[in-house]
């Protein structure tokens, strides 16, 4: 079973509604490269300013004021020029292998690194890094973005995706543990809430995953891939002051990392 994990220096926060120019974020035009970044900048210099408003009513933490740089990480992360905000951002040394990097540090310290999969659900690609590294696009076609209120469009297509693609992997390797990171809320009891995914929050997903897969039971470690991605980026060194790493892909995703250990 997969319990859910918190590192003592990431806080989560919620971005993707960050309400910016009276639009959300997740409506703005991401084709406007240029118009986005900055809409972007805006809006985290608003959270740091304790200004910022989310559609989803989302209070961010006080300690947002004293962020000092942006680190930028995701499959987009290398094409965002940043504008629109007075903290400083700077691109992540291996912005694309940082979920790997914080998911292999959690799998050491269950005392797995080495028969361990670390399995990162984004919302356009499925990434698992095993014996080997695998990556499976999303495809949209089977599994579309999911309705409000969830239909449930595409839901067994994606559990066949997933299950597929893990099976695969433990057909390299069998695991003895898995990190399991998804895009979306998480509860400090593991329920999920929902994102672009057919999945309503509450339903027991990640534990369908697993059957359908034949790894029922398999301990390890479960969180939001912000979250996995700021440990990524902890793990490579000392950070002086709270930094703020996004998550630039299909979606935007948030998580503070803090001075300290882990």
């Amino acid at each position: 079973m997969l319990a859910r994990h918190r590192d003592r220096r990431i806080v989560p926060l919620e971005l993707w509604d960050l309400v910016v120019d009276g639009v959300p974020l997740y409506r703005h035009n991401r084709a406007d490269v240029v118009g986005f970044a900055a809409a972007l900048g805006r809006g985290v210099q608003a959270v740091i300013d304790g200004v910022a408003v989310c559609e989803s009513g989302t209070r961010f933490p006080a300690l947002c004021r004293e962020v000092r740089e942006v680190v930028l990480v995701g499959g987009a992360a290398d094409g965002l020029v940043w504008a629109g905000a007075r903290v400083p951002a700077r691109l992540a040394d291996d912005p694309h292998g940082c979920a790997e990097r914080g998911g292999r540090a959690i799998l050491a310290r269950l005392g797995e690194c080495e028969r361990g999969l670390v399995v990162d659900l984004g919302q356009s690609r499925l990434k698992i890094s095993g014996a080997r590294r695998h990556s499976h696009p999303r495809d949209f076609a089977r599994i579309p973005v999911s309705t409000r209120p969830v239909d449930g469009a595409g839901r067994a297509a994606l559990i066949a995706w997933v299950a597929a693609a893990l099976r695969e992997a433990a057909d390299e390797r069998p695991p003895a543990a898995i990190v399991l990171a998804l895009p979306c809320e998480i509860a400090a009891d593991g329920e999920l809430g929902t994102c672009s995914y057919p999945w309503a929050a509450g339903e027991a997903i990640v534990a369908e995953f697993l059957a359908a897969a034949g790894l029922a039971g398999l301990p390890g470690a479960l969180l939001n891939d912000a979250e996995l991605a700021a440990i990524g980026v902890a793990e490579r060194g000392p950070i002086a002051a709270p930094t703020l790493v996004l998550t630039v892909g299909f979606g935007i995703g948030g998580a503070l990392v803090l001075p300290g250990a882990a």
